[in-house]
């Protein structure tokens, strides 16, 4: 690296700043960020990494980008996410941001479509590529093919996994009852595996691991899935704006008479491993009006939520 040379230095809250090399020292740099003419800073040399030409430049594979390194990562999975494309590849790996709205058509049938039998690279980055050339392989190589599916809370591990799942049970079902029924399990195992965390209404709080069974035609005929709970001490004791797994509440919000009577079911504000936590119900403005008032905490306030709804949810046992 030389004087007058675009770098990104480290920054206390955004990662890295775009700066320029004042000064070289033994092992530090004096950098003066572009936003801040006339300041400058000490970093490490470690720390300090060559810019790209144009920082507003973007690309669909990370390996592609002139200097690859930790700060050019970020900054073009930031500029692409500030243009609606959340997917970024690092060669065969898939990068994904979680937009936290809906992207129009992202997901649509008309999308899945276009990714069919597609190489990867021939079209945007996408999690139906990632799939498809799963899918490719395994029909080529004749071998079972794995997809790893990982991130912190909130990143959007489920959603993508379920987007996995409706690609290829679309793509490459018989178009019988086994591939909805297949896609439509994954939402009713989860409320025994999910729960609501601090940062993530819906935050899977075990490991999970999903078989798609294909035959000899390369045909989806049913599937398997194994858990592994990670948090079994959330069953007795939760966070004050934590929940338990979502199944409690919602046979509390929507189980029948009949077994609500025989369960002595109530609000959760009731159960001792329910009420050291949040006992708000999730629910949409409409969903909220079909959960009785003998089922609802004294205070009770919906949390707003676009899916996952207990109320909407019923009995799910």
């Amino acid at each position: 690296m030389e004087d007058g040379k675009p770098v990104w230095a480290p920054h206390p809250t955004d990662g890295f700043q775009l700066g320029t090399i004042v000064d070289i020292g033994a092992d530090s740099l004096t950098i003066e960020p572009l936003k801040e003419k006339g300041k400058t800073f000490l970093a490490p040399v470690s720390q300090v990494f060559p810019a790209e030409d144009d920082i507003n430049k973007h690309v669909e594979d990370n390996c592609s980008l002139m200097y690859l390194n930790e700060a050019t990562l970020l900054n073009n999975v930031r500029v692409r996410y500030s243009k609606d494309k959340i997917y970024t590849y690092v060669a065969n790996i898939l990068i994904a941001v979680n937009p936290y709205y809906d992207i129009p058509k992202l997901y649509s049938p008309e999308t899945i479509k276009q990714y069919q039998g597609r190489s990867l690279g021939t079209l945007p980055p996408h999690v139906y590529a990632i799939a498809d050339k799963a899918y490719r392989d395994m029909k080529v190589l004749k071998m079972s093919q794995s997809i790893i599916v990982s991130g912190e809370s909130g990143a959007g591990k489920t959603e993508n996994t379920k987007f996995v799942l409706r690609y290829l049970t679309t793509s490459y079902g018989t178009g019988q009852d086994i591939d909805e029924r297949i896609v439509e399990a994954n939402p009713l195992l989860e409320a025994f595996g999910n729960a609501k965390t601090v940062r993530n209404n819906n935050s899977s709080r075990f490991g999970k691991f999903v078989e798609i069974h294909f035959n000899g035609k390369n045909t989806v005929v049913g599937g398997f899935v194994s858990h592994y709970l990670l948090e079994k001490s959330r069953i007795c004791t939760q966070g004050q704006e934590e929940r338990n797994y979502h199944v409690f509440y919602r046979l509390c919000a929507g189980a029948p008479e009949d077994i609500r009577e025989k369960f002595h079911l109530s609000s959760p504000n009731c159960f001792r491993y329910l009420n050291r936590g949040c006992t708000r119900y999730f629910a949409t403005k409409d969903t909220d009006q079909k959960v009785l008032q003998n089922r609802k905490s004294p205070e009770e306030k919906a949390a707003r939520s676009r899916g996952d709804a207990d109320a909407s949810a019923g009995y799910v046992v």
